[in-house]
C-alpha cells in the first residue's frame, strides 16, 4: 500500500489527523503517568474530593414550589410575591366529609358535632390548641345583632342601615363589644353548634331549617350551607328533602410574612405556605380523624391543607429501600459480568460505583459553593451517573482486554497508557457531549430543571475525571497485585506457581457476539430485517407521537391507596363543579372613580358561567347600600374621596355586609365609626368549574387574566391581575411541552457539534446524530402507548435521555473509525466484538438499577423508569444494532487517512 504525504491531503483530514492524534497523545501521556504513580493520584483525588465537600457548608435545598416549579420571571411569580405582600394574612382549609345515604339525619349530624368538638378540643404535644391556629372572625351575638339591623316596619319597606342611621358611637360600642371566633364553615352552624339543641334534633327539623334559613352574611359567617351538601335530592317544588353528602371546613389562619420555607417546606418541593404551630396542629387533625370510628350507616374522609405535601413528599422518598437493592443488584451484575471466576483476577467493579459516589459528592460540593440550590429531582442523578459511570468503566476494561499480545508485554505504565489513548478518547466524546447537552439545558425557564442541569453537568464532568485518573489508578495497583499472583480478597497471600484457568481467560462475550452479528445480523437477511425493524418501529411512533398528550395532574404524585386519594374521589363525585378558588385583585387604584370599571369587570366574569362559578363581588352590594342610605346611585355620579371612604366603612361594619371586609387590604387597620384608610388592594371572589384538561383550564386562565387586565384603569398603580394557586401547575403546563422540544432540538445539536469536532469524520457524527434522533422519536411514541404524557417529570427524563443515548452510538462510532484493517464489513464486526459487549453491558447495568423504580408507587419513578427503559432499548438498538448495520454498508474509512484502505471491493485513497 501506498502512503500519502501531509501536503497532499484536504484541509479537513489534516483536521481529522491533528484532532486524532492530539488527542490520543494527551490520553496515552496521562495513562503512562497514572500508570507510574498510582497512590499519588489516588491520594490527589481524595484531596480534591474532601475540599470539594468544604461547598457543602453552603448547601441549600429549595423547598419553596415557587422557586422551584414556576418561571423567575413569569406573571404569576410577580403577582404571587405582591398578593402575599398585601395580603398578610390567610388562611388554610382542614375538611371533613361524611357520606351517606342521607346526611341530613339526626345520627349524621351528632356524629359532626363530635367531631366538631374533637377538633375544637384538639391540642398537640407542644400544647398548641385550635384556637392558638385558627383564622378568627367576629363572634355572633343574637340579641346585639337584632339590635344593630333595627326591625322591619313590613315586606314592602326597604329599611336603611343601623350602620348608617344610628349614632356612630353607639352603633361602634356594639361593634367593638363582639368578640371573635374560629372560623368553621359548618352546616351546625344552623343550630350555633348547641349540643343540646343538635341531640334534641328530628329529620322534620333538619330539614325545615335548611330550607328556611336566612341565607344572608351576618358579620363575615357563612351563607349558603348549600354548598356544604353534595348528592342533594329535592321534591317537586325545589325544596331540599335529603343528601347523600355534607362538608365541613376548620379556616387556619398563614401569617405570610413570618413563613419559612426551608423550615416549613419539605424535600419534594410541594408544600404549602404554613407556620410551624399550624403544621404541628394539622399533624394533629390527621392523626384524630385517622382513628375516628363513625357509625356504619356513613363513611369520613377527611383531607388537611398539609396533606397533599405530606403524602407526595412521603411518596417521592418512602421507596429508596427498593432503590437501595436495586443498586446492591448492579453492584453484583457489574462484578460478576467483569470478574474472570478465578481467586487472583476479581476485578474492581465497586470501585466503579464509588467512582460515581465521589462524581456525586464533588459535583454537589461545587454547585453549593457557588450557590446552586438543590432541589427534590436532584435524587435522580445518582442514576444518571451509575449509567454514564459504569459504562465508561466497562469501556475502559474492554479497550484493556483489547491489547494485543505483544503489547500485553509492555510495562503497566505503557500498557495504561495504550487503554486510554483509545478508551480515553471515547469516553471523552461522549461525556463532552452530556456535559454541553446538560449546559444547553440549563438555559431553560423552569428553575427546578435548570438546577438540576448545573448539578448533572459538573457531576458528569467529575464522573468523566475520575474514571480517567481514580480509577485507572485503582486499576494499576489491582493489576499489580495480580502479576503479583496475590489473592483477590486476602491480597497479602501470594499464590505460588499461580496459573489462571483456561475458562477465565476466554472472552466469552465478544466470541458470542461475533458469532450473533457474523451469522444473523450483518447477513443480508439480518440486515434487511433490522432496517424493516427501525422503519416500524420509526412509523409507530410518529403515528403515536401525534397523540401524545401535554398534561400534568399533581394528583398523580398521590397514592391511589392513601386517604387523600380517596377524599379527591368522593368530593369530585359529590361537587363535581367545585373547582379551584380563584380571584381577581385590584391593586391601588381610586375606586371611587374606577368602580363603574370594576362593575364591568365583575359582571363579564359573572357571564363566563362555562369557567367562572360562585362569583363573590362587593361592587353591587355597596352600590345598594349606598343607594337605600344615602339616595346616591355610584354608577351614575362619582363620589369623593372622602365620601366614598366614609360609606364603605359603614359598608364594612354593618351586620350584613361585615362579610366583604375579606375582600379587602387598606394601608391602616379599618376602624368602626371612622372613614375607611386607603385601599390597597380589593379582592372579587370565584371558583372555577372542573375541567377536563389543559385544552380546557388553559384558555379559561387567559380568559380571566384578560377580563383582569381589560379594565382599563387610569388611576392610582393601575394594576389588576387573576390569580390562582393552581395556576402555578397550568404554567408550567402550558410551557412544559414548548420546553421539551426546546431542549431536545438544542441537546441535539450540541450532539452534532461535539462529535464533528472530537470524532473528526462528518459522516459518523452524522450516523449518531440519526440514531439520537431515531432513539428520541422512538422514546417519545412508546412514551404515549405506555400512558406517559409530556410533563416536568418527563421533561426531565427526556433531559437524561439524551445523555444515555449519545454514549450507545458514539462509542460504535469512535470505534469503526480506530479499525483500520479489513472491508467495512470486517471492520463492523470487529467494532461490534471488541465494543459492542461492554456498551451492552453499560446498558444492561443502568437498566438493572433502575428496575426496582417499577415498583414503586410512586408516578415520578415509574415515569423515570419507563423513560429510561425506553431509552436503553431503543439507545442500544440504533447504536449497536442499526449502526453496525449502516457502516457495513457505507462506513468511512478509518483515522489512518495516510494509508490506502480497502472498502470492499472498492479503494478509497
Amino acid at each position: 500500500m501506498s502512503t500519502k504525504n501531509a501536503a497532499n491531503l484536504s484541509w479537513y483530514q489534516r483536521f481529522t489527523y491533528a484532532i486524532v492524534h492530539f488527542t490520543e497523545y494527551v490520553f496515552y501521556n496521562l495513562g503512562f503517568k497514572v500508570g507510574r504513580n498510582p497512590k499519588k493520584t489516588i491520594l490527589f483525588c481524595w484531596i480534591f474530593v474532601f475540599l470539594s465537600s468544604l461547598g457543602f457548608l453552603r448547601f441549600h435545598q429549595e423547598k419553596n414550589p415557587i422557586k422551584l416549579w414556576v418561571p423567575p420571571n413569569s406573571k404569576f411569580t410577580t403577582d404571587t410575591q405582591w398578593l402575599m405582600e398585601k395580603f398578610q394574612v390567610g388562611y388554610r382549609p382542614q375538611v371533613v366529609q361524611i357520606v351517606a345515604e342521607d346526611v341530613l339525619t339526626p345520627e349524621v349530624l351528632q356524629n359532626l358535632l363530635e367531631l366538631h368538638l374533637i377538633v375544637e378540643n384538639a391540642k398537640t404535644a407542644h400544647n398548641v390548641s385550635w384556637s392558638d391556629v385558627c383564622f378568627k372572625i367576629p363572634k355572633v351575638d343574637k340579641g346585639l345583632i337584632k339590635l344593630m339591623e333595627g326591625s322591619k316596619k313590613s315586606q314592602n319597606v326597604i329599611e336603611k342601615d343601623p350602620s348608617a342611621t344610628m349614632n356612630a358611637a353607639l352603633y361602634c360600642s356594639f361593634v367593638d363589644a363582639m368578640s371573635h371566633e374560629c372560623f368553621e364553615k359548618s352546616i351546625l352552624e344552623l343550630w350555633d353548634f348547641d349540643s343540646a339543641v343538635i341531640n334534641q334534633l328530628t329529620k322534620e327539623n333538619i330539614i325545615n331549617t335548611i330550607n328556611t334559613y336566612d341565607k344572608n352574611a351576618i358579620l363575615g359567617r357563612f351563607k349558603n350551607y348549600e354548598d356544604l351538601l353534595g348528592g342533594i335530592k329535592r321534591n317537586g317544588s325545589g325544596h331540599i328533602t335529603g343528601a347523600k353528602s355534607v362538608q365541613n371546613f376548620w379556616m387556619v389562619m398563614v401569617n405570610f410574612t413570618t413563613v419559612d420555607m426551608d423550615k416549613t417546606g419539605n424535600n419534594a418541593g410541594t408544600a404549602d405556605w404554613a407556620s410551624e404551630e399550624a403544621l404541628e396542629w394539622e399533624t394533629r387533625f390527621l392523626y384524630l380523624l385517622q382513628n375516628y370510628k363513625s357509625d356504619n350507616n356513613m363513611t369520613v374522609y377527611y383531607t388537611a391543607s398539609r396533606s397533599f405535601g405530606d403524602i407526595s413528599n412521603a411518596t417521592m422518598f418512602q421507596d429508596i429501600g427498593i432503590l437501595c437493592i436495586g443498586i446492591f443488584i448492579m453492584v453484583i451484575y457489574v462484578q460478576f459480568v467483569i470478574s474472570k471466576f478465578n481467586c487472583v483476577e476479581v476485578t474492581l467493579g465497586c470501585i466503579g460505583l464509588l467512582t460515581v459516589g465521589m462524581a456525586f459528592i464533588v459535583g454537589c460540593g461545587l454547585c453549593s459553593l457557588f450557590g446552586v440550590s438543590y432541589g427534590p429531582i436532584h435524587t435522580s442523578l445518582p442514576f444518571l451517573l451509575m449509567g454514564l459511570g459504569i459504562d465508561d468503566m466497562f469501556v475502559i476494561m474492554a479497550c484493556w482486554d483489547d491489547l494485543s499480545k505483544e503489547q500485553k508485554k509492555l510495562p503497566v505504565p505503557e500498557r495504561i497508557g495504550l487503554m486510554l489513548k483509545h478508551g480515553g478518547v471515547s469516553i471523552t466524546v461522549t461525556s463532552v457531549t452530556d456535559i454541553l447537552a446538560f449546559i444547553v439545558g440549563s438555559s431553560t425557564i423552569l428553575p427546578s430543571l435548570e438546577s438540576y442541569c448545573i448539578y448533572a453537568a459538573c457531576a458528569v464532568l467529575m464522573t468523566f475525571l475520575f474514571a480517567v485518573t481514580f480509577f485507572t489508578a485503582c486499576f494499576v495497583l489491582d493489576q499489580e497485585r495480580v502479576e503479583k499472583k496475590r489473592n483477590g480478597i486476602i491480597v497479602c497471600y501470594q499464590h505460588e506457581n499461580y496459573e489462571p484457568n483456561a475458562c477465565s481467560q476466554l472472552q466469552i462475550s465478544n466470541k458470542v457476539f461475533e458469532y450473533i452479528y457474523s451469522k444473523v445480523i450483518l447477513t443480508k437477511i439480518g440486515k434487511i430485517s433490522v432496517i424493516v425493524i427501525t422503519v416500524i418501529c420509526l412509523g409507530f411512533s410518529l403515528d403515536s407521537i401525534r397523540r401524545l398528550e401535554q398534561r400534568f395532574d399533581p394528583t398523580w404524585f398521590i397514592p391511589k391507596d392513601s386517604y387523600f386519594a380517596d377524599y379527591l374521589a368522593v368530593r369530585k363525585s359529590y361537587f363535581p363543579t367545585n373547582g379551584f378558588e380563584a380571584g381577581i385583585y385590584t391593586g391601588s387604584v381610586n375606586y371611587s372613580h374606577e368602580l363603574i370599571n370594576i362593575k364591568n369587570m365583575v359582571d363579564d366574569l359573572s357571564d363566563q358561567h362555562d369557567i367562572a362559578l360562585g362569583v363573590i363581588s362587593w361592587v353591587d352590594p355597596f352600590r345598594n347600600f349606598v343607594k337605600i342610605n344615602f339616595q346616591t346611585d355610584v354608577y351614575n355620579e362619582t363620589l369623593s374621596e372622602e365620601y366614598f371612604n366614609l360609606y364603605l366603612s359603614m359598608f364594612l361594619f354593618s351586620a350584613r355586609n361585615a362579610v366583604y371586609q375579606a375582600n379587602f387590604r387598606f394601608d391602616k387597620p379599618l376602624e368602626c365609626g371612622v372613614p375607611a384608610p386607603k385601599i390597597i388592594m380589593s379582592t372579587v371572589d370565584f371558583h372555577f368549574n372542573q375541567f377536563k384538561g389543559p385544552e380546557e383550564y388553559l384558555p379559561a386562565m387567559h380568559k380571566v387574566q384578560q377580563i383582569a387586565e381589560s379594565c382599563n384603569f387610569t388611576t392610582g398603580d393601575k394594576f389588576s391581575t387573576a390569580w390562582s394557586k393552581v395556576f402555578a401547575s397550568w404554567i408550567t403546563d402550558e410551557l412544559i411541552d414548548t420546553e421539551v422540544m426546546r431542549n431536545l432540538q438544542l441537546a441535539l445539536l450540541c450532539v452534532m457539534a461535539c462529535t464533528a469536532l472530537l470524532i473528526a469524520d462528518i459522516q459518523i457524527c452524522f450516523w449518531i446524530f440519526i440514531c439520537v434522533l431515531l432513539t428520541m422519536v422512538n422514546v417519545c411514541g412508546f412514551m404515549q402507548r405506555w400512558g406517559l404524557t409530556i410533563d416536568l417529570v418527563s421533561c426531565i427524563g427526556l433531559e437524561l435521555a439524551i445523555g444515555l443515548c449519545v454514549d450507545y452510538a458514539t462509542h460504535i462510532g469512535h470505534t469503526f473509525l480506530t479499525v483500520e484493517e479489513g472491508t467495512r464489513m470486517d471492520r463492523s464486526l470487529k467494532t461490534v466484538t471488541s465494543i459492542g459487549s461492554a456498551v451492552v453491558y453499560g446498558g444492561l447495568s443502568t437498566l438493572i438499577g433502575v428496575f426496582m423504580l417499577s415498583q414503586s408507587e410512586a408516578y415520578i419513578f415509574q415515569s423515570f423508569f419507563r423513560i429510561f427503559f425506553l431509552v436503553i432499548t431503543f439507545g442500544l438498538f440504533h447504536g449497536v444494532v442499526l449502526l453496525p448495520v449502516i457502516l457495513s454498508w457505507v462506513g468511512p474509512r478509518p483515522y489512518n487517512v495516510g494509508n490506502v484502505v480497502q472498502q470492499g471491493d472498492i479503494e478509497i485513497t
